[in-house]
């Protein structure tokens, strides 16, 4: 069985990948052109994916209708028929403003003037005469005043008289120098009255001067529009705004639609009448700028995906996936479903997927991308955000190192737990009164989600590398399986460079541990580095188990040309094979341009011209351009090295090494990677700790048959 599923996977990676083989024929692995086109695709994609479930449902209702279903409102916007009518109500009470008019305390003061005059031209008439003249008084007597009120002043003494003239003038000024209304004036009497009553005069007296004020006393008031109309105004903006919460019900099933629900329901944009084109631009914005600002992302960084549109368009399909289920999840909370529901989503699995391919940096990022996305699905609310954010960062970090299946399920369980305590914190934070069992759903839901986005990952996993043809360590782990049928084979047919592969592959991980490269990849390319010696496996030492040479046959420059073409050979069959580019690199460069020394000194033995040089017998290249490759090729190297040496104590052990990598360097072999002199002291460390197991002293076992020989002799 486990032979079988072997040759499933060893059938998938011989399968040519068709999207890299197209873009490599049409020359858009690395085409500008071609990558802005990816990135307009992209917000395209996710354009159309996602703006149903960024605009609000919308309905075709009108006043008078009986409403279908229960409509909430999904915004916070403010009721404007409703909060005009609160400023409407405000402004109705607020009273008009009028400004005092002066020429009424004048007029009021002449008439007092006139009424005291002529009351003194009569007085003096009765002072000179003993009596005044009836018809005289007639004719001058000022109008508008009771004729009670001139007799008494004819009947009071100097001092009263000048006391009513001077206490009337007062009043009347008092009382027409502020506002003044007719609603006043209605009530005169007793607001005279309130001024009399401080008055040091006898009640008679007191009734004379009332008399006199009440008969002056007209309203002062002139209406002005424009105060009032500020004042008005000013009662309107103090008024706030009132508001529809999101979550607020606006109209329940089968309630009349009446005009005040149809004015809701045109500020939340609900209705189909009312086209939302800034919704659709600020979203296509909204979009712009975030794949904008995680392209940048990605070209800072210069990692293979900022360079091969392949990588890059994995990359697109992995997000467009997770959105296709975002919308998914969107559409069973329209159709009904409950709205936690959303909290099940298996988003972990674009992080877990990105980390995978891309490495945990770009993941993070990406689970911001994500964790904005599914909150602009569900109306940009905060809890849904958290959660996502939350259990994509979890499922980033539970999947940096990839060794086995189970980091999937243990990955999946984690982003479900920390999904769970972001959902309980939200809860609490966001919601005033608790509902435990809408809680204890919602948090079912997020534990779900995670375990869920594991088993996603699996699924999808082996379609996306044989599509694009892009291994992951998952695919790598398959590669270093002894059973896989090219390593089998390198088994059967030169045993000795496969177990010298297999202790390059140990000094390879042991190495790339410490300096920080990728052990897996290192491990991996160590294992196929030599699989073009299978062609001729006699013609390398490992393999002589005669112990006869053919290289003592022939020519050294003809051993030259098959030792170097192990090299091309071995690309050529890891490409028939369809391995990944990191394994093919490292078979590429495990020899850079080192010189064949044994076979350039034999040549220089037979030269009797001077004609040999060292440059014809260094390998074809290309130097190593990575750590990993950097790597292997010291491996190499000192593996056959130290199995040269007689007795391999640690200090000729170490010297072997320092002396490999101290050629390496002169020879520039590490001019074109980016390891560093601090990188090759700690490769000397992991190197003396994996060969100190290998090459141990042993304690030389006695001959069983020899010892009990001598034990006969013995008396």
């Amino acid at each position: 069985m486990r032979n079988l599923k072997m040759d499933k996977v060893s059938a998938m990676a011989r399968a040519k990948p068709r999207l890299a083989a197209i873009l490599a024929k049409y020359q858009l692995r690395t085409n500008r052109r071609f990558r802005l086109a990816v990135y307009a695709l992209f917000i395209a994609a996710l354009f159309v994916l996602l703006i149903g479930s960024a605009l609000p449902q919308r309905y075709n209702l009108a006043v008078g209708q009986v409403s279908s279903a229960t409509i909430t409102a999904a915004a916070d916007v403010v009721d404007t028929q409703a909060t005009q009518a609160a400023r409407n109500a405000a402004a109705a009470l607020v009273p008009a403003r009028y400004n005092v008019d002066p020429s009424v305390l004048q007029r009021a003061l002449s008439r007092l003037d006139q009424l005291f005059a002529t009351a003194q031209g009569l007085r003096s008439d009765v002072a000179s005469h003993g009596h005044f003249n009836l018809t005289k008084r007639r004719v001058i007597e000022p109008t508008g005043f009771p004729t009670s009120v001139m007799q008494a002043l004819l009947t009071l003494s100097n001092a009263q008289f000048t006391v009513v003239s001077s206490d009337s003038i007062r009043i009347t000024q008092t009382l027409l120098q502020s506002q003044f209304s007719q609603s006043d004036l209605d009530r005169s009497a007793m607001i005279v009255d309130q001024q009399l009553v401080n008055l040091d005069v006898d009640k008679p007296t007191r009734l004379v001067i009332g008399q006199i004020v009440q008969g002056v006393l007209r309203p002062n008031l002139i209406y002005n529009p424009v105060l009032t109309k500020e004042a008005r105004m000013q009662a309107q903006r103090a008024v706030p705004d009132i508001w529809i919460y999101r979550g607020d019900v606006v109209v329940r099933r089968g309630q009349l639609i009446t005009q005040s629900i149809m004015g809701q329901l045109q500020d939340l944009g609900l209705l189909k009448t009312i086209p939302n084109y800034g919704v659709y631009g600020a979203f296509l914005v909204f979009l712009f700028l975030m794949i904008g600002a995680m392209a940048s992302f990605i070209q800072l960084r210069r990692a293979r995906v900022a360079k091969d549109n392949v990588y890059l368009l994995l990359y697109v399909v992995i997000i467009v996936l997770v959105a296709v289920l975002i919308r998914l999840a969107r559409a069973g909370v329209d159709a009904g479903l409950p709205s936690g529901i959303s909290y099940a989503l298996p988003i972990a699995t674009g992080s877990m997927m990105i980390t995978l391919f891309f490495g945990s940096s770009l993941a993070m990022l990406s689970s911001l991308l994500l964790a904005i996305l599914t909150s602009a699905a569900f109306g940009f609310q905060f809890a849904y955000f958290f959660a996502a954010l939350i259990s994509t960062l979890g499922a980033t970090m539970a999947m940096t190192r990839v060794q086995h299946r189970s980091v999937f399920m243990r990955a999946g369980f984690f982003a479900g737990l920390v999904n769970v305590v972001a959902i309980l914190t939200t809860h609490f934070l966001l919601t005033s009164a608790v509902s435990w069992g809408e809680l204890a759903y919602d948090m079912l839901y997020g534990a779900v989600a995670g375990p869920l986005s594991a088993v996603l990952t699996i699924g999808l996993l082996p379609f996306l590398e044989a599509t694009f043809g892009i291994t992951t360590h998952m695919g790598l782990l398959e590669l270093a399986n002894p059973n896989n049928p090219l390593l089998r084979k390198l088994l059967l047919e030169a045993p000795g460079t496969y177990h010298h592969s297999l202790i390059v592959g140990n000094l390879a991980e042991a190495a790339a541990e410490v300096i920080g490269a990728d052990p897996l990849i290192c491990r991996v390319g160590a294992y196929y580095h030599d699989v073009g010696k299978m062609k001729r496996p006699v013609f390398f030492i490992e393999n002589q188990m005669s112990g006869e040479n053919p290289h003592d046959k022939i020519a050294p420059n003809l051993s030259y040309l098959i030792v170097a073409a192990h090299v091309s050979d071995g690309l050529e069959m890891l490409r028939e094979h369809n391995l990944p580019e990191p394994v093919k690199g490292i078979c590429a460069e495990h020899h850079g341009t080192t010189v064949m020394w044994y076979f350039y000194n034999k040549a220089l033995e037979d030269d009797k011209h001077g004609a040999v040089t060292p440059e014809q017998f260094r390998y074809p290249g290309p130097k190593p351009q990575t750590k990993e490759a950097a790597i292997v090729m010291m491996c190499d190297a000192v593996e056959a090295a130290v199995r040269s040496i007689g007795k391999p104590t640690p200090p000729r052990i170490e010297a072997m090494i320092r002396k490999i990598i101290k050629d390496r360097l002169q020879d520039g072999q590490l001019d074109e990677c980016d390891i560093t002199l601090r990188d090759l002291d700690r490769m000397v460390e992991a190197f003396m700790r994996t060969l100190k197991g290998i090459y141990h002293e042993r304690i030389e076992y006695p001959d069983a048959v020899k010892v009990a020989v001598d034990s006969a002799k013995r008396p």
